[in-house]
């Protein structure tokens, strides 16, 4: 049986995170030289040499902050499954919109730039443990999260979307499920501690009054695309953007449901936040000065359309 694509990048993805968790001390350990030799390792990700830059203020700089001007690095930790924000492409380099908006921070504030990777479990562990300075990837605010750890202003890709998430299915199941009752006694996969995992437990497991339904958290997307393929899983629960990047690389082995979460009872909290440690004001101030200043150029609306269309063409 030919593999599709989509199974493909997602053990290629998988393989990522696994090397990335077995060299995860790799940076840790480098010695004092590790700033200059982190440059220009990111540079294929943007080249921001044209491009404005807010004027900050950072003579007040503290907490990690601080450390990151000192140290002359700012590390950011990423879960890359999860195009077009953050994935790794076919060379085996990681890419996405977010990644390309951690390369203009870091250029703003004159610093290299080292994105570690790792399951997204462990993306926030590392800003509280201190492994990295912020941690990009994909997260919608949450009030859970919002009482942990500092989180930005929101910024948004496509400011024509409306953020929505659905679930999709096999080309097998399509047209079984046209509502979210329609999913009691199936078995679903989400992310662990993503947004789809809370929309999966309060709006379909609640609807379960017999327990038939099955729901299982996975480390990665890419564990969810492949239970999917393997038949472990009937549906998987996504946001709108890259549920329609994966169905489009599966070589039609994948379908929308077109069933879409409901959002209003969370309140609106529009687009990706950022996240640092609880207390570090100081770089959440700094950062969302630079979200305001991208936001207003329209730069990251730039980055994500680019990073939507490199997805399509993995």
């Amino acid at each position: 049986m030919k593999t599709s694509k989509i199974v493909k990048t997602a053990l290629s993805g998988l393989l990522a995170c696994t090397l990335a968790a077995c060299g995860s001390n790799s940076s840790a350990s480098a010695s004092g030289s590790a700033a200059s030799s982190s440059n220009g390792k990111y540079d294929y990700l943007l080249d921001t040499s044209d491009l404005e830059k807010p004027d900050l203020d950072l003579s007040n700089a503290s907490g990690v902050l601080k450390d990151v001007l000192d140290s002359g690095t700012l590390k950011v930790a990423t879960s890359p499954d999860y195009p077009p924000n953050e994935w790794v492409d076919d060379s085996g380099k990681v890419y996405g919109s977010e990644m390309m908006f951690a390369k203009y921070i870091a250029d703003c504030l004159g610093v290299s730039l080292d994105i570690e990777t790792m399951d997204f479990n462990g993306t926030l562990v590392a800003v509280d443990t201190g492994k990295t300075d912020l941690a990009m990837s994909g997260y919608g605010w949450k009030k859970d999260r919002a009482e942990s750890y500092e989180l930005s202003k929101g910024y948004i890709g496509d400011p024509n979307s409306d953020a929505g998430h659905t679930l999709i299915t096999t080309k097998a199941n399509e047209g079984k499920y046209n509502s979210l009752q329609d999913f009691v006694g199936s078995t679903i996969m989400a992310q662990a501690t993503s947004l789809q995992e809370m929309y999966v437990q309060d709006e379909i497991l609640s609807l379960d009054k017999d327990g038939t339904t099955k729901y299982e958290a996975v480390k990665t997307l890419d564990q969810a695309i492949l239970g999917l393929s393997s038949g472990k899983c009937d549906a998987v629960a996504l946001d709108e953007s890259t549920a329609e990047n994966y169905v489009e690389q599966s070589d039609g082995q994948f379908v929308l449901t077109g069933v879409m979460f409901d959002l209003t009872p969370y309140g609106d909290y529009q687009g990706n936040v950022l996240a640092a440690k609880k207390g570090e004001t100081s770089m959440i101030d700094v950062m969302n000065q630079i979200i305001d200043f991208v936001s207003e150029k329209g730069y990251y609306e730039t980055w994500y359309s680019e990073a939507k269309e490199a997805a399509k063409a993995e």
